[in-house]
């Protein structure tokens, strides 16, 4: 993820600070291996190429937050918790894991 914010990461979790508000990012129910890192906005060899005569825009300020996954299978779930000033900790909540095919308008309320 592409973010202005400053990145703090923790194994499987980080936090986002921009403009004095903050967001915690969590990875649940991790799997063994599966942390948060960050990396340079910056173009790789593998990435495809530009057309004829383009640029990359300047990405300054700009950091990546990466979910570094060993090779495998794996289901993750990612939960952005914005901190909102006028909020307590016992009120954030975290929705409920719902396998995918069970998905619905409802499916993650508490």
């Amino acid at each position: 993820m592409h973010t202005n914010a400053t990145v703090v990461t923790n194994g499987t979790s980080a936090t986002l600070e921009l403009a004095g508000k903050t967001m915690q990012v969590s990875i649940l129910n991790s799997p063994s291996g599966v942390t948060f890192s960050t990396a340079k906005p910056v173009r790789y060899s593998s990435d495809p190429a530009l057309p004829t005569g383009g640029t990359d825009p300047s990405n300054d300020g700009v950091t990546v937050l990466v979910i570094d996954i060993p090779a495998g299978t794996n289901s993750i779930q990612v939960l952005f918790n914005p901190q909102w000033p006028d909020m307590t900790s016992n009120q954030f909540v975290t929705p409920p894991s719902v396998s995918i095919d069970k998905w619905s308008l409802t499916s993650h309320n508490q």
